[in-house]
């Protein structure tokens, strides 16, 4: 009878209930998560050093589903005594079991004799890799060569060309612009750029606007080159293709033409021509920020021009280095100058609550003077009154230390912001951002940046412990989604020191020249913002323009000679010379930055050994170049757009 009970109700409920029963008991008897991991480095196994580079870090998983955090751990070097210290990069993974994630990471690495570690932390298993740099590095940038149906002959520049060529596929490119700080050229040639990610294209496109250099070299399969994510960077139409007759134009005659080479014909063109042949531009560049594009219209992968044996050599000026641009004068920032700053009255305003410290004191000296007046006209007994006296300190003591100890209107930080913009070509300036985070209390601290940064870095602090001696990591930099944070901890009444850098378009466009002793000044301010405080500085000249609102244009046409200036136009203070450290706000801190920061003594006397202009003018409301994320941290920006023009000499 039991037999047949047991039996009957398999049949009705065993099938229904063994498999729920065995889902619920696989996770216990399945093997422990077991994670291997496999880097891949730089480009082709190479990166510049001393620049960032890209590292993917594949994670196999062959056992349970596991959640875990990524760890790569690099080392740069470091302000004496503390020498090296170590830089980290974060982020979570998922991985389920049997299955394997590929993670990027943008990772700068200055010291070599220490490896690269690669962690994974997980609580049902964990795994580490490490790998040496010294085999992987490159003293010269790169040469990135991505190349679709057919390859160019660039083996032959090896021995007359310094910089190494990886060949690299189009999906290896990377999403972040400051993985491609390293290369200096990035050759294209019969390659679509369909299958890139809306972040790839946006990394090229940042990287050329902060000085890369991009090459695109035609093919006979000219539909590639009307794609609308590579026809961006072509600065010409593509048309069709033809066969014209070539002469290298470095030979001078010398060398004889190539019959039937294959080449696009193109209309439209948005860049300055450079070679032409039979009425069709070769070879076209086009300004790109501080970047440049080239367009070779030649088809140099295929005969006859693939067999010619000048090839090498006209693809090498291609690739030559680009010239230097003057750079603009660096901003200063250090401990002495970030002492100076601290101790001035507007910053400790900044996290002391002076108006309710204020307030507070005055109420308490009411309080006693009440009670001082009542004993001196005796209303009270001496006893009581010495007892109310000794009630109101010690309660207005209390009342004191939970109200500031807790918070009240103290801030628990302060995070001010510096910020430089430089007139390059174009509509695009060079953002330069020096950044001081000062904590009122021991809290770690998460700093989010925008976009397209290309250098992001701590200043190490000289009197900071060695890294043996150091609990946490000196800079975290902690990967969430599409969005990178830096996390510092910070002690009571510590601080530290950051610098960025990066190129943006800000709708700013200042044009200075001198033609027969005038100065013409053009200004025009497309920015949200309005600008303020704005100066013209020249030898002889040095002239107040007063406030340049959002969306208007300011003109001037000013003699080199202050004497001869309209009396409108006189400056508010004697010139010398055209010094700029004569200049004075009537902010302190904007004074204290301009003199000691934007133009500090060393890059002011570099700045005049010429004949140079300078406009400057204050940001009214500059939006935070950095954000914390939370209200008990005060944010406090400058920012300062200066055009630097050199003038042309007497005998120019």
């Amino acid at each position: 009878m039991f037999l047949a009970a047991v039996s009957m109700l398999w049949r009705r409920w065993g099938r229904r209930i063994l498999p729920l029963l065995l889902g619920l008991a696989w996770p216990l008897c399945a093997p422990a998560a077991q994670v291997t991991i496999e880097p891949k480095i730089g480009f082709g196994g190479v990166f510049q050093l001393g620049r960032p580079f890209p590292l993917e870090v594949c994670l196999h998983n062959i056992g349970r589903t596991v959640e875990g955090v990524v760890e790569v751990e690099a080392w740069k070097r470091g302000a004496p005594p503390a020498g090296a210290y170590p830089v980290r990069y974060q982020r979570d993974v998922f991985l389920p079991s049997r299955a394997q994630r590929t993670l990027a990471f943008t990772v700068n690495a200055e010291l070599l004799s220490r490896p690269l570690v690669i962690r994974f932390n997980a609580t049902h298993g964990s795994a580490s890799h490490t790998l040496d740099l010294r085999s992987h590095f490159s003293p010269a940038p790169l040469v990135l060569s991505v190349s679709g149906g057919g390859t160019l002959p660039l083996t032959s520049l090896a021995a007359s060309f310094t910089n190494r060529i990886v060949s690299l596929a189009a999906a290896g490119l990377p999403s972040d612009a400051r993985a491609l700080a390293g290369v200096s050229h990035l050759l294209l040639y019969d390659q679509s750029l369909r299958d890139l990610t809306r972040w790839q294209l946006q990394a090229l496109d940042d990287w050329l606007v902060a000085g890369g250099r991009m090459i695109i070299v035609a093919s006979l399969n000219f539909a590639l080159y009307q794609e609308p994510k590579l026809a961006r960077f072509v600065p010409a139409r593509v048309t069709g293709v033809t066969r014209i007759r070539f002469t290298d134009p470095a030979a001078a005659g010398a060398s004889p033409a190539i019959e039937g080479v294959w080449a696009h014909t193109v209309s439209g063109v948005s860049g300055r021509t450079q070679i032409a042949a039979e009425g069709l531009p070769l070879l076209v560049e086009n300004e790109w920020g501080r970047g440049r594009v080239s367009y070779l219209a030649l088809d140099a992968g295929r005969p006859p021009l693939a067999g010619w044996a000048g090839l090498p050599q006209f693809l090498q000026t291609l690739l030559a280095p680009a010239s230097e641009l003057s750079p603009a004068p660096r901003p200063r920032w250090d401990e002495a100058l970030f002492s100076r700053l601290l101790l001035s009255s507007w910053f400790v305003d900044a996290y002391i609550p002076t108006r309710a410290l204020f307030f507070a004191i005055l109420l308490y000296l009411c309080g006693l003077a009440v009670l001082l007046l009542k004993w001196r006209r005796q209303r009270g007994a001496p006893r009581t009154l010495a007892l109310w006296c000794c009630g109101w300190m010690v309660g207005c003591a209390a009342a004191g230390y939970g109200y500031f100890s807790r918070g009240g209107q103290m801030p628990e930080g302060v995070l001010l912001g510096a910020t430089v913009m430089d007139e390059t070509d174009g509509d695009y300036v060079e953002v330069q951002t020096n950044l001081a985070l000062f904590s009122t209390r021991p809290r770690d601290y998460s700093l989010g940046f925008g976009p397209s940064w290309l250098e992001l870095a701590p200043l190490p602090q000289p009197h900071a412990a060695a890294p043996a001696e150091q609990a946490a990591p000196a800079v975290m930099y902690r990967h969430l989604g599409a969005a990178t944070r830096v996390q510092l901890p910070l002690e009571s009444f510590g601080h530290q020191l950051l610098r960025a850098r990066h190129v943006e378009r800000a709708g700013l466009n200042t044009r200075i020249e001198q033609h027969d002793g005038v100065l013409h000044l053009e200004v025009n301010n497309r920015s949200g913002s309005d600008l303020t405080d704005c100066w013209l500085i020249a030898p002889g000249l040095r002239v107040a323009l007063g406030e340049l609102p959002s969306g208007g244009s300011l003109r001037k046409a000013l003699p080199l000679h202050a004497a001869d200036a309209p009396a409108a136009e006189q400056p508010r203070q004697a010139d010398t010379g055209g010094s700029l450290r004569a200049l004075r706000f009537k902010d302190k801190t904007r004074d204290l930055l301009f003199q000691d920061a934007f133009f500090a003594y060393a890059a002011t006397a570099a700045l005049w050994t010429g004949p140079t202009a300078v406009f400057i003018g204050w940001f009214k409301n500059p939006q935070p170049r950095a954000e914390v994320g939370d209200p008990r941290v005060r944010t406090e920006q400058y920012t300062l757009y200066r055009a630097i023009v050199s003038l042309p000499s007497e005998d120019e």
